[in-house]
């Protein structure tokens, strides 16, 4: 008698749902990182421009932390992709903040 498991997922699905993902997770970074950049040259003084790019930042995070709420798997790739927009917001913003 063979047993068969609707809620299996086969291998090529998973792979899939991987790079789903990893897709969001890059893109998500992406606006983090752009946008911030947006929000840095908006403002017209330098704290205003700090709190503008905190403000965007805080933004994503809320938007991330909702979707975790709402769909984990999708949300736990829009957290992942915050703390690599964020990472790459540091890293260029100091690099500018120095030169």
């Amino acid at each position: 008698m063979t047993h068969s498991d609707s809620n299996s997922i086969s291998v090529g699905k998973a792979v899939s749902g991987r790079w789903v993902s990893v897709a969001i997770a890059v893109a998500w970074a992406l606006v983090v990182a752009g946008g911030a950049r947006v929000a840095f040259f908006l403002g017209g003084s330098m704290m205003t421009n700090v709190g503008a790019v905190g403000a965007w930042l805080m933004f994503t995070l809320g938007l991330g932390y909702a979707a975790v709420r709402l769909r984990p798997k999708v949300g736990g790739a829009l957290l992942v992709g915050f703390g690599i927009g964020t990472v790459l917001v540091v890293i260029f913003g100091g690099t500018q903040l120095m030169s």
